[in-house]
């Protein structure tokens, strides 16, 4: 049966938590999406049919932010993969450590099993498939180390993956039963080798990326104090170049200067907040940083207080 929501059936004030009660009992709980316009302007429509053992749902809604955590996870489990084609904005996705952005046609897998943040910046539409884990993994063995990556719209494989889910959104609810279990079984096959093909060899891309990744965050640990440490010095160390450096940072939503500066920022805070010197210098100067003032304007943006304030307040 198909099940139809839209915002404006309700009182203005009650649109969003409307709306954000539709999407938990539909798919899985998430954290109440923030939208920053007025709330008497939201609005928001879904669409939701069942295809034999899988849902298909046209979404409509303004630019919002989603996120399952940890504790949505142990509060409220869910147990299946969500695909989403996006059919109008702009969105970006993480799960497990990976960042995808997603346009317009792009194909984006997620696993409701596991803490995800969905972003979307503008108003959008999606067409999502809700699959079973079980229908998943019996045909994509490698699904969960695939989540959070894009298949592009503007490739073949890509372009078939989008005409069969939208095929499946524009088919009628009211199938027979056993033709309906035969056109999901088929959707996700196709979805499922789709995905297959593209990424061939993505398993074993992923997974070397994440060696290299890993060999740089150990490196720049236990190299903090050196305040010459720099991305090609990185780089040379653990035997990459440096764009490659970078790129495999990229895929995890930051660059290797950032996560340099952030991690020397930690250290020094974890320093002056547990006592371990008493001169903001000897700090500033374990943690790598030569230029003071910058580390002090640096630490007060990061931290909302300077690190000679940090140290009075502890010795009071």
């Amino acid at each position: 049966m198909i099940e139809q929501f839209d915002t404006s059936a309700v009182l203005a004030r009650e649109r969003l938590a409307y709306y954000h009660d539709v999407i938990c009992r539909l798919y899985c709980h998430v954290d109440l999406p923030s939208f920053q316009d007025a709330v008497d302007v939201f609005s928001a429509r879904v669409v939701q049919k069942p295809i034999g053992n899988i849902g298909v749902g046209d979404i409509a809604a303004p630019g919002l932010q989603y996120v399952r955590t940890s504790s949505d996870l142990s509060r409220s489990p869910s147990d299946e993969f969500l695909a989403s084609l996006l059919v109008q904005g702009s969105a970006s996705l993480e799960q497990s450590g990976r960042h995808t952005a997603q346009k317009v046609g792009d194909i984006v897998l997620y696993d409701t099993a596991r803490a995800f943040k969905y972003s979307f910046s503008t108003d959008y539409r999606i067409i999502l498939l809700k699959i079973p884990r079980k229908q998943m993994l019996c045909r994509l063995s490698a699904a969960e180390r695939l989540t959070a990556i894009a298949l592009d719209g503007q490739s073949t494989m890509g372009a078939l993956a989008a005409a069969v889910i939208k095929g499946a959104a524009s088919v009628d609810a009211d199938l027979e039963p056993c033709a309906a279990a035969k056109l999901s079984a088929s959707v996700v096959d196709i979805f499922a080798a789709s995905v297959e093909t593209e990424f061939r060899g993505a398993e074993g891309m992923l997974e070397r990326h994440g060696n290299v990744l890993q060999r740089a965050k150990d490196y720049i640990q236990a190299n903090l104090s050196d305040s010459e440490l720099d991305v090609e010095k990185v780089s040379d160390a653990i035997g990459v170049s440096r764009r490659t450096l970078n790129r495999i940072f990229a895929a995890h939503g930051t660059t290797a200067a950032r996560w340099l500066w952030q991690k020397r920022l930690e250290a020094s805070h974890t320093s002056l907040t547990e006592g371990r010197a008493q001169h903001i210098a000897d700090v500033a100067v374990a943690c790598g940083f030569s230029d003071f003032s910058h580390f002090s304007r640096a630490f007060k943006r990061t931290y909302g207080i300077a690190p000679n304030t940090l140290v009075k307040q502890r010795a009071a």
